[in-house]
C-alpha cells in the first residue's frame, strides 16, 4: 500500500504486518493498545524532531510510521504542516492510488492537479465544469 507522509512516498506491503515485527524497534509501545489519537501524537512527536533538527527521515522510519497510521486508521496518507520549525495536527486523507503512485514514479507533487480542498471533498474543475448560470439576481 502505498502511503504518503509530508513529501515521502513509501510502499508498506502489508501494514499490520509491518507493524508486528517492527512496533519495538519503532519505540511506539504496543500498537494494539494504542487509539489513533495516540498513533498519530507519537507521529507527530517524531516528525518534530526530525523537522527540529533540521534531519530528513530515513525511508525505514517513514514505512514504519505509515504502517502504524494505516493500521490504526485506515488513511494512505498524513500531512503534518510545518510553520516555523513547528509541526502542526495532522490532516488525513485517502487519496486515489493512482495519484500516489504517479508521484512515486517521479511526477513532481506541484505538477499534480489540486484534487482536494481543505474539507477532503473532490473539487470540480470549474474549466470543464463552469457554474451554472442562475440569471441576474435580484434584491428586494
Amino acid at each position: 500500500m502505498l502511503f504518503l507522509l509530508n513529501e515521502q512516498i513509501v510502499d508498506v506491503a502489508i501494514p499490520e504486518i509491518h507493524l508486528s515485527k517492527r512496533w519495538k524497534v519503532l519505540g511506539c509501545g504496543d500498537p494494539s493498545s494504542m487509539r489513533a489519537r495516540d498513533a498519530l501524537e507519537f507521529v507527530a512527536r517524531v516528525v518534530s524532531a526530525h523537522v527540529q533538527e533540521g534531519v530528513p527521515m530515513e525511508g525505514s522510519l517513514v514505512e514504519d510510521l505509515a504502517a502504524l497510521i494505516i493500521a490504526k486508521t485506515g488513511a494512505n496518507a498524513a500531512l503534518f504542516p510545518v510553520m516555523d520549525k513547528r509541526v502542526g495536527e495532522a490532516r488525513l486523507t485517502i487519496l486515489p492510488e493512482t495519484i500516489l503512485a504517479s508521484c512515486a514514479s517521479g511526477t513532481p507533487m506541484r505538477a499534480m492537479p489540486r484534487i482536494l480542498n481543505r474539507s477532503g471533498r473532490k473539487r470540480p474543475d470549474r474549466a470543464l465544469n463552469p457554474a451554472p448560470d442562475t440569471g441576474p439576481s435580484i434584491r428586494a
